[in-house]
């Protein structure tokens, strides 16, 4: 099985291997030995200097685009399904109604799978403006507000930016970034904490840390991109083993026919 990981960034010429033997930590230790990963990159993009640049909406929706396009040459390329590497979900959707092959996103994932480990839980996002607006948007999307703990989107104390310098060079201070919040979370009644961030998510896994005990309760800490790779890996064997569709496809989510397809994607002056 081949599973493609888009990247939401352009990534610098020789930085590839060196970023993806990190980002495996997130799920290489879960999935099947004949099942691969494959790191894509946008093509053209945000560079990743800039992590605001992520927070302008306009910005935000030109990446969203290259994140598609990215989504739709591997689902050319044969991949059997994919997913993004980014709390945000960016894309998801949009691709979902294009592309042949399954797509995942880490929050829906990761929040979906917290419903099934406890009956509450908390998200501990980056520490970036409108962070906590877009993570709202996405609980609600998924009707979820109800299992998410009262000011259940919480932040690590540290500027992203600044945050992520440090955490680079020691992914175990990201673990003790969220465990600090996460022990505020349990008080409050988190039974479940999920990492709303795929970079703190890698670190947090390579620190090894994925739960916390607090006076004899164990709470899992999700790693969002595990569960989207993962939930990958399960639609996949699902739909070729049993031919569920895997999304259905239904009103939006009909794939358009080669005909339309052709005729957008020329008005726009894209290769069909």
């Amino acid at each position: 099985m081949n599973i493609c990981l888009v990247h939401i960034t352009e990534m610098p010429e020789g930085f590839h291997d060196i970023w993806f033997s990190m980002v495996e930590h997130s799920f290489k230790k879960v999935l099947r030995p004949d099942t691969k990963v494959k790191l894509k990159p946008i093509k053209r993009g945000l560079k990743g200097d800039n992590v605001l640049d992520f927070d302008n909406p306009y910005f935000a929706l030109m990446d969203k685009r290259e994140i598609i396009e990215a989504f739709i040459e591997a689902d050319k390329e044969g991949f059997d399904a994919g997913a993004v590497h980014c709390f945000g979900d960016p894309g998801i959707k949009e691709a979902r109604s294009v592309v042949g092959m399954p797509i995942f996103g880490p929050a829906e994932c990761a929040m979906h799978l917290a419903c099934l480990l406890g009956q509450r839980f908390a998200i501990i996002g980056t520490n970036m403006v409108g962070q906590r607006a877009q993570i709202e948007d996405q609980v609600r999307e998924q009707g979820l507000e109800g299992r998410l703990i009262p000011n259940g989107i919480r932040f690590d104390k540290e500027p992203f930016a600044k945050a992520f310098e440090k955490w680079i060079g020691n992914p175990q201070l990201a673990a003790d970034s969220v465990a600090e919040v996460a022990r505020e979370c349990v008080a409050d009644g988190a039974d479940v904490i999920v990492i709303g961030c795929a970079g703190t998510s890698l670190f947090c896994s390579m620190a090894g840390f994925n739960q916390i005990t607090i006076d004899g309760q164990v709470v899992p800490i999700i790693d969002s991109v595990m569960a989207a790779v993962k939930t990958a890996e399960m639609a996949v064997d699902i739909k070729k083993g049993v031919g569920l569709p895997i999304p259905s496809r239904t009103r939006n989510y009909v794939l358009p026919s080669k005909e339309d397809w052709a005729r957008v994607r020329n008005n726009f002056g894209l290769p069909a």
